[in-house]
């Protein structure tokens, strides 16, 4: 932003300077022509103009082709750089930002679930993942608390959960489907229907 700020500034500058010139030239072409007798237009002699577009071209060249080619490089530079940095931040804040316990799912073969059923039928998995930071109350802090140094001076090993977990609060009631066997099997309480902190 900055350095748009000061191509602006340039700009200006530049402008300035020839709304000076421009100025100068028409007071003195003005001054050395009689006062017009009506509402006529002004002839202007080609002369003028040619002197007032060569000086104006020769101070806007010099200023383009050096200053402002670096001034206009040096911005992209710059931008480039920091459009680089801005969406490595925005990366690192999105992959840092923990997702709440919530409702997904998946689908896969019966097999696939592990309980020892062969069969190539699919269903759709619905399970429970996510943080539950938002959810801790003072037992969760507490308990964290004495995992990393109260129950070491204690001289006690116990493993207890330091925080609440992402689990299921209610389950589909059945799943069925045909083995490879074609034997008609059913289980029960495998997919999630609503998640919640435990």
């Amino acid at each position: 932003m900055k350095l748009w700020k000061g191509a602006t500034f340039a700009f200006v500058l530049c402008g300035a300077a020839l709304s000076i010139l421009l100025v100068k030239n028409t007071a003195t072409v003005g001054q050395n022509s009689p006062p017009p007798s009506g509402p006529h237009r002004r002839i202007r002699s080609t002369n003028e103009m040619n002197s007032l577009l060569s000086e104006f071209s020769s101070m806007f060249q010099s200023f383009t082709e050096g200053e402002l080619q670096h001034v206009v490089e040096t911005l992209l530079d710059r931008k480039r750089r920091k459009s680089l940095g801005d969406n490595q931040a925005r990366r690192t804040k999105r992959a840092r930002r923990p997702k709440s316990c919530s409702l997904r799912q998946l689908e896969l073969t019966v097999t696939e679930l592990g309980f020892g059923y062969e069969s190539d039928e699919t269903v759709v998995l619905r399970y429970c993942s996510g943080k539950c930071t938002a959810h801790r109350k003072n037992y969760d802090l507490a308990m964290k608390h004495m995992m990393q140094t109260g129950f070491r001076l204690k001289g006690r090993r116990d493993k207890v959960s330091n925080g609440p977990c992402c689990r299921p609060t209610a389950f589909e009631k059945n799943i069925s489907f045909l083995d490879n066997k074609n034997r008609y099997q059913t289980l029960q309480n495998v997919s999630a229907t609503n998640c919640g902190c435990v």
